[in-house]
């Protein structure tokens, strides 16, 4: 079963009451399985419902065997069964069309508008947001096919709905203005050139510093057919060491998906292999001018 912060308070209210050495097996089975994946919380839970009965004078409802009982299996399934619920919950869940994937938690009134307005322009225009929003905090988002400006509109649209602020590389002059505030907080990262330092040390540093960022970088580098792909997003996602997803916004279904998380390693072709097989169906909002590394324009 998965863990939820709901679930231990009902089995430490319910373990209050009534000695755990004489619950149900059924009930020593839920505790156990909801503190399993949520180790650092065993002791807390077992202590309190201890406390709780000795003070109120009954029969300390936690011995030895109970306390190994419930404690003891915890420990093994520590580093693994977090590692494993970490990985799954990142890879985005596909939902069927006339569902949009889930958003990331709510962030407040401001947040909730413009999340509604996002769904009645998506509505509207017929998108379908397929895939749920992974539960990371940083990563580097390759979105294509990218044919028009509107294409920039439809990704905040979504990225509205997500409750999420995508950011961008840009100039480092364009946030230098009257209106450079602005652009900062509408997802712009000031990217300032020098002959000590490239782009992705720049973003690098911009992840190290950041307690949430979503970077979109779009491969083809121009709105016109480029069988020559940049690469520089899985440079910065390898030197950051942030996940990569693919956002593929494709206007033949139109639908966005997003595909992954594929953590650059060592072997920059397999998972360029990986990447383009995302895309492979997608279509542009000008099928002519998108093409995939390697294809003939």
């Amino acid at each position: 079963m998965g863990f939820r912060a709901g679930h231990t308070v009902e089995y430490l209210e319910r373990a209050g009451e009534i000695e755990l050495s004489h619950i149900r097996e059924k009930d020593k089975a839920d505790i156990h399985d909801a503190l399993r994946f949520q180790p650092q919380i065993a002791g807390a839970v077992l202590i309190a419902v201890a406390t709780r009965r000795s003070e109120s004078g009954g029969v300390m409802p936690v011995d030895i065997c109970t306390t190994f009982l419930i404690a003891a299996p915890i420990q093994a399934f520590n580093t693994e069964r977090e590692e494993d619920r970490n990985m799954q919950d990142s890879v985005p869940t596909h939902n069927p069309r006339g569902r949009f994937g889930q958003s990331a938690p709510y962030r407040g009134l401001f947040s909730e508008g413009i999340r509604g307005l996002s769904w009645m322009f998506l509505k509207a225009t017929g998108w379908h947001v397929a895939t749920d929003w992974p539960d990371v905090s940083k990563s580097v988002i390759i979105a294509a096919p990218h044919t028009s400006n509107y294409d920039g509109l439809v990704m905040l649209a979504i990225a509205g709905w997500y409750r999420q602020k995508l950011s961008w590389m840009g100039k480092a002059s364009l946030v230098q203005g009257p209106f450079g505030g602005l652009l900062r907080r509408a997802g712009c990262v000031p990217v300032e050139r020098s002959k000590s330092k490239d782009v992705v040390s720049l973003m690098k540093e911009a992840f190290d510093a950041a307690d949430t960022l979503h970077l979109a970088i779009a491969p083809e580098g121009t709105r016109n057919a480029n069988p020559v792909w940049k690469t520089g997003f899985w440079h910065i996602a390898q030197s950051a060491n942030v996940p990569l997803f693919s956002a593929v916004l494709d206007f033949g279904t139109r639908e966005m998906r997003l595909e992954g998380p594929i953590m650059p390693g060592g072997d920059f072709e397999t998972d360029m292999d990986v990447i383009i097989s995302h895309y492979r169906d997608a279509k542009g909002r000008h099928p002519e001018r998108f093409c995939l590394p390697g294809q003939a324009s």
